[in-house]
């Protein structure tokens, strides 16, 4: 009897096993269907988002190219003509599918800009800022002037529409490039100083000689020969030179060589009286200037 009613037990217990895992089994067949079609409208979802953005937006171009603004000080119309035909750009073209870096490069391969900053302005155009390049000299090279700046770049050939108020190197012709550009380098840097002493503003040719010593003559065709080096202090000493030579009124030739430290020559004129350097501490005669 015992015997009869446990083997009942374990059928009842396996027929609740079977129907717990068929049961459970269900639910996880359930489950997973419902994860692979949330994923499968998820993606479907994503893809007709994908197409309709490329449709809209790339294949209708609803962002069309209208309008180019180029920014910056001192840009001509021919100027910013250039800078356009140089980008690449045509109108009615996608506006999101326009390459910035590769603009920004394109723009920038017009020799007279320096920085360029690109960047899209919705719906329809594009900004282009610019900075120029700033003429700090010129050059001679093969019987033409160019415009330079202070870091030697060769910015474009003189003319008209820049003007030729600048200082002229001379001097560079070589035919060796390294040492073309070494002198170049040397008249920039005495350029560079110069510009905040007694002589700025009044440069006109600055002359790069063959021991590599700088000559320098103004616009008045004054000539001053500073040398090789030190030029800081031998331009102090030329400021002293002139404040001395107003001081006593003394007419010299159009040569002044400071290419000894600390002395400065002049040519002086036949007539003139020429004073010791310590004439502030002498007596000197009412009558000397008759």
């Amino acid at each position: 009897m015992r015997l009869h009613k446990n083997k009942n037990n374990i059928r009842r217990k396996k027929n609740l096993i079977s129907k717990n895992s068929k049961s459970s089994f269900g639910q996880y067949f359930i489950k997973s269907l419902y994860v692979f079609a949330a994923i499968a409208i998820i993606f479907a979802a994503g893809y007709s988002g994908y197409k309709s953005y490329g449709y809209f937006f790339l294949n209708k171009k609803v962002f069309k190219l209208k309008k180019i603004e180029i920014i910056g000080k001192n840009i001509t119309d021919k100027e910013k003509n250039k800078i356009i035909a140089q980008s690449g750009l045509f109108k009615n073209e996608n506006l999101i599918n326009i390459n910035l870096k590769k603009l920004s490069r394109l723009a920038a391969s017009y020799r007279w800009v320096k920085n360029v900053t690109v960047y899209r302005k919705f719906p329809n155009a594009i900004v282009i800022v610019i900075k120029k390049r700033k003429i700090f000299a010129m050059v001679v090279y093969k019987n033409n002037l160019y415009y330079v700046s202070k870091t030697g770049y060769i910015i474009g050939k003189a003319g008209l529409h820049s003007g030729y108020g600048y200082p002229v190197i001379t001097g560079l012709n070589t035919g060796d490039s390294g040492v073309y550009f070494k002198k170049l380098k040397k008249a920039l840097s005495f350029l560079r100083i110069s510009s905040h002493s007694i002589i700025s503003g009044l440069t006109g040719e600055i002359h790069v000689e063959n021991d590599d010593g700088i000559a320098l003559y103004t616009r008045k065709g004054l000539c001053i020969k500073f040398g090789i080096g030190n030029y800081r202090n031998k331009l102090k000493t030329l400021k002293k030179l002139f404040l001395e030579i107003n001081a006593i009124h003394i007419r010299y030739k159009n040569y002044i060589n400071l290419e000894y430290k600390n002395e400065a020559v002049i040519k002086v004129n036949k007539g003139s009286r020429v004073l010791p350097a310590d004439y502030k501490h002498i007596y000197i005669p009412p009558d000397i200037w008759k």
